[in-house]
C-alpha cells in the first residue's frame, strides 16, 4: 500500500491536511479532503500514525499472493516474490498477524499426467513442499482450495478442497505450524465431506462468521441441475455441515464462482453459462437473502458468454465480471455493473477487452484494495499448460489493475498489464483467499460469543477413512486421540490381518496415506489402538 503522509504542522495553530493517497477503502473515502484544525503536534502525530496502521496492518493475513508460474506478491513490502507454484488457477496461501508467510497450496500439472491426480500441494514459506503435503485432492483447475484459520488454536488450519472431476467430493486436510520445526506439517489429509457421488463446483469459497471467530465454507455441487448451496461451519468443535439452501435460478455449470464481498455481508454468484447474481449474506446465520438478478443463464450453450470471475469492489456498489472467449467472440472482456442502479442489467460498461491468443482468467480484490486480473496467453498449436520456457511476453508476465475499482466507467482506472512480476508468468488464476481479518458483526445476534468449557473439553477422538480408486490409496486420518502410542491394524473381510504398524502420537493426529495396490477388492476394517481407546472404522476398496 502507499505510505500515509505526515502532516504539515505549523508553528501555532494550523490548517492540516493529511494525505491519504494510498489507504485501504473505507479509510480512503473517510479521510480524504478533511481538514484538521488542531493545537496540539501530538495529536497531529498521533492521528497520522493510527490512519498509517488502519492502513499497513488491516489485511496482514492475506499479504501475500502466490499463483501462476513461480510468481507471488508482498503487498505489505511492496514487492514480487518468489514462489513454488506451478498452477494454471488454484491457488490459496495464509500470513501470519504481521504479514509472514505461513503457507501456501496450489494444484500443478501432475493432474496432467496419464491416471495421475496427485496434483495438490501444500509448500512451507521456505517453498519447500511440507511435509506430508503432497497428493491433496484436487486437479488442474481454477478454484479448489481455500483455506481457513482453526478457531481456538492459532497453530492450526484448515485447507478445504473440492473434488471437480476423476475424485469427486468435498475434502478439508489440516495443517499444524508447530510441527518440522516451525515450518509445518499436514496432519490430517483428504478428509471426506461429501462422498464420491457429490460433484463439486470450481468455487469454493469461505466466510468468518459474524461471531468474529468461527469460519462459513460454502460450496455448491453440479451432480444434477440445482440452486443448492451447502453451508460448513467450522468452530473450536471441528467442521460441521450446517445446512443447504434452495434459492436462485435452477443452474448446471461446471464453472460456478460464488465470491463474497470484502465486508462479508454480499455474494455475488458467476457461471460460465450467463448467470450473474448477488445476494445479501447473514454472517450469524450463514442465510443468503435478497436475490438480486442480473442475468439469468443462457440455454443454448453455443451462445454462454463464458463469464469466468466476478468481484465486488471495495464499498459494494460494483460489481466486475471477466470472461472468456467464445466459439462466436474471440475477445476476453471485463465488465463493470453498477449495483446501486433500479437495473444494473442495463449499466453494463465494458471496461476492456482483448483478443486472443491472451485469454481473460479470474479477478480478485487485493490488500490495497485494487482489484487485479490475471490473463494467460495461448500461443497457437502449443498446450499452454505448462508453460515452455520461450513463452514470455507482455501479457504473461502482468497483471492487470483497476485502480479505484469503488469508481464508475473509466474513472475506476483500468491499466492493461501494469504490473511486472518480475519476470514470472501468470496463467488464468489468482489465490482464492477469504478476508482472514475480518471483524466480528457488532451489533448483530452473534457479535457476544461466549466460550464454554464444555466446547472445548468434550471433543471426542474420530477415525476417518476414504480410499481413493484411481490411487489405490486409503487415507487414514485421527484427532483428538488420547494416548501418546498407536497399533494401526487393517483386517479383511474375512478377519485375517492385512497390515499393520506402530509409532508414536503427535498432539492427538494420526495420518497414514496406505498403499493398497495388490489388495483384493472387498470390505476391510481399520483398527487404531492406543493405550486409552480403541477405534474402528470400515472401508470398501474397488477398483
Amino acid at each position: 500500500m502507499g505510505n500515509v503522509g505526515l502532516p504539515v504542522i505549523a508553528r501555532n495553530e494550523a490548517i492540516c491536511f493529511i494525505a491519504v493517497d494510498g489507504l485501504a477503502s473505507p479509510w480512503r473515502n473517510l479521510y480524504e479532503l478533511y481538514i484538521y484544525k488542531v493545537r496540539n503536534r501530538q495529536i497531529i502525530l498521533l492521528i497520522g500514525f493510527l490512519v498509517s496502521v488502519f492502513c499497513c496492518e488491516g489485511q496482514n493475513r492475506n499479504s501475500i499472493w502466490c499463483f501462476g508460474d513461480s510468481a507471488g506478491i508482498d503487498f505489505k513490502n511492496n514487492q514480487v516474490i518468489y514462489s513454488s507454484v506451478i498452477s494454471r488457477g488454484t491457488c490459496t496461501s495464509i500470513c501470519d498477524s504481521i504479514g509472514n508467510l505461513l503457507f501456501y497450496s496450489s494444484s500443478s500439472p501432475d493432474a496432467l499426467h496419464a491416471n495421475t491426480i496427485r496434483a495438490g500441494k501444500v509448500y512451507c514459506s521456505n517453498n519447500q513442499l511440507m511435509q506430508n503435503g503432497d497428493t491433496i485432492i484436487c486437479r488442474a483447475w481454477y478454484k479448489e482450495h481455500i483455506i481457513t484459520p482453526y478457531p481456538g488454536n492459532t497453530n492450526l488450519f484448515y485447507l478445504f478442497t473440492a473434488g471437480v472431476t476423476s475424485i469427486n467430493g468435498f475434502f478439508y486436510s489440516v495443517i499444524d505450524m508447530t510441527q518440522d520445526s516451525g515450518r509445518g506439517a499436514v496432519v490430517q489429509k483428504n478428509i471426506q465431506l461429501q462422498g464420491q457421488n457429490f460433484w463439486a463446483n470450481d468455487g469454493v469459497a469461505a466466510v468468518k462468521h459474524g461471531n468474529g471467530r468461527d469460519w462459513w465454507v460454502i460450496i455448491r455441487h453440479i451432480d444434477t441441475a440445482n440452486n443448492d448451496f451447502y453451508f460448513y461451519l467450522v468452530t473450536p468443535s471441528g467442521v460441521n455441515f450446517d445446512h443447504v439452501q434452495n434459492i436462485g435460478d435452477i443452474v448446471q455449470s461446471n464453472a460456478y464462482r460464488i465470491e463474497p464481498s470484502d465486508d462479508g455481508r454480499k455474494i455475488a454468484c458467476v457461471s460460465n453459462n450467463g448467470l450473474l447474481s448477488v445476494y445479501d449474506f447473514d454472517r450469524c446465520s450463514g442465510m443468503l437473502s435478497n436475490e438480486l438478478s442480473i442475468e439469468h443463464e443462457v440455454t443454448n450453450f453455443n451462445l454462454a458468454p463464458w463469464y469466468w470471475d466476478c468481484e465486488l469492489s471495495p464499498n459494494d456498489s460494483l460489481l466486475y465480471v471477466s470472461s472468456e472467449y467464445t466459439q462466436n467472440d474471440s475477445n476476453s472482456y471485463v465488465f463493470q455493473y453498477n449495483l446501486n442502479d433500479v437495473n444494473p442489467s442495463l449499466t453494463r460498461d465494458t471496461v476492456f477487452a482483448i483478443k486472443q491468443p491472451i485469454v481473460g482468467g479470474l479477478i480478485e480484490l487485493a490488500p490495497d484494495s485494487k482489484i487485479y486480473w490475471a490473463c494467460a496467453y495461448e500461443p497457437p498449436g502449443i498446450f499452454p499448460y505448462p508453460y515452455p520456457d520461450s513463452v514470455r511476453n507482455v501479457y504473461n508476465e502482468n497483471l492487470s489493475v483497476i485502480n479505484y475499482p469503488d469508481s464508475l466507467d473509466a474513472a475506476c482506472n483500468f491499466q492493461p498489464f501494469s504490473f511486472y512480476l518480475g519476470g514470472k508468468r501468470t496463467y488464468y488464476g489468482l489465490p482464492n483467499n477469504p478476508n482472514y481479518e475480518l471483524a466480528k458483526d457488532s451489533g448483530s445476534i452473534c457479535d457476544t460469543l461466549t466460550v464454554g468449557l464444555q466446547e472445548l473439553e468434550t471433543q471426542n477422538s474420530f477415525l476417518f477413512v476414504f480410499y481413493n480408486p484411481a490411487w489405490q490409496k486409503a487415507f487414514i486420518n485421527a484427532q483428538n486421540l488420547k494416548g501418546k502410542n498407536y497399533a494401526l491394524s487393517v483386517y479383511d473381510i474375512t478377519g485375517m490381518l492385512v497390515f499393520k504398524e506402530q509409532g508414536n502420537i503427535s498432539q492427538g493426529y494420526f495420518t497414514k496415506d496406505l498403499n493398497m495396490q495388490g489388495f483384493a477388492s472387498g470390505v476391510y476394517v481399520v483398527s487404531l489402538v492406543t493405550e486409552k481407546e480403541v477405534l474402528n472404522k470400515k472401508f470398501v476398496k474397488s477398483f
